[in-house]
């Protein structure tokens, strides 16, 4: 047990689900970048094919030190998973982290350092690369109060980047290289204080999968604590590993924690009309994704 009463500085949490071979580049990347920092890996697995690379590949962590794996009989999904691993965690901070990154730097010091040095901090993440090297724009999001999603939807944040009027959701305004405060943080890397999870609570298990790190932000915000954008810190997310094979059924699920977010949080704001025009807004951006993942799909088979 060090200096503040915690066994680790952080603990690392990871929900695994059919990742493949990603999860062991993860594993590799963040013992190769990690130094000057004592932490554990907590990882849950939900229910991943047993004949998966990721599933095989975790007999040979539950050996090294520091690890320890779960192997869940079902698929909680991705906040009931994380839950768990916060609610067995030792460590003073909680790092969520997809099996699907790579560190590009000493990623996880760097975040707990900022947050050790911020009491008003609640919450920080690092800037978050595609592989081709360009922004992944959820790694930096301000809060999700409906006119602000509508614009981004619909393309008009993006057509005027520096409008910021426009901007309240994507935050395009913002400079990429600079610290920032947001509304929410990607949920592939993010790093949690334990006290703001004894405080607030975890992530809200009504949400399978998508809309609970945003859930969790605009808690966060409520309760006072700031959450931080810190592009000091670089990882590369590879994204869409698990649900390349689903991508209706995923798209599904996204629409689903959409409408469950907005009725959480701003259901009684609206009166019937207005909650008409955006359940047709969230249910039709589901219909256009289908569409384009159709069109795609024969485009590919031509």
């Amino acid at each position: 047990m060090n200096k503040t009463g915690y066994e680790f500085d952080v603990s690392v949490i990871m929900v695994n689900w059919n990742s493949g071979e990603y999860l062991e580049k993860t594993i590799n990347s963040l013992y190769e970048k990690t130094k000057d920092i004592t932490y554990e890996i907590i990882i849950i697995d939900n229910n991943s094919n047993k004949q998966d690379k990721s599933y095989l590949y975790l007999d040979e962590l539950s050996k090294l030190p520091n690890i320890r794996v779960i192997k869940s009989q079902e698929n909680l999904g991705f906040a009931k998973a994380n839950n768990y691993g916060m609610k067995i965690a030792k460590g003073r901070n909680f790092l969520i982290l997809n099996p699907d990154v790579i560190f590009s730097n000493n990623v996880i010091k760097l975040l707990c350092d900022y947050l050790d040095g911020n009491e008003i901090t609640g919450m920080a993440g690092p800037k978050v690369l595609n592989t081709d090297g360009s922004f992944q724009q959820p790694c930096l999001r301000g809060k999700p109060y409906p006119k602000d999603t509508l614009y981004h939807i619909i393309g008009l944040a993006k057509a005027f980047p520096k409008c910021k009027a426009l901007n309240g959701y994507a935050l395009w305004n913002l400079n990429r290289d600079e610290i920032n405060e947001c509304g929410a943080l990607s949920g592939c890397c993010m790093m949690v204080k334990k006290s703001l999870y004894n405080e607030i609570g975890g992530m809200d298990e009504d949400f399978f999968m998508y809309q609970e790190e945003t859930d969790w932000g605009l808690r966060t915000y409520k309760s006072g604590k700031n959450i931080i954008y810190y592009p000091n810190a670089v990882i590369t997310h590879i994204g869409g590993v698990t649900t390349k094979n689903i991508k209706i059924k995923s798209n599904w699920i996204f629409t689903n924690s959409m409408l469950k977010f907005f009725k959480k949080h701003f259901w009684n704001k609206y009166n019937i009309i207005q909650k008409t025009f955006w359940i047709l807004l969230i249910y039709g951006n589901f219909f256009l994704k289908c569409t384009l993942i159709f069109v795609k799909g024969k485009r590919s088979k031509l």
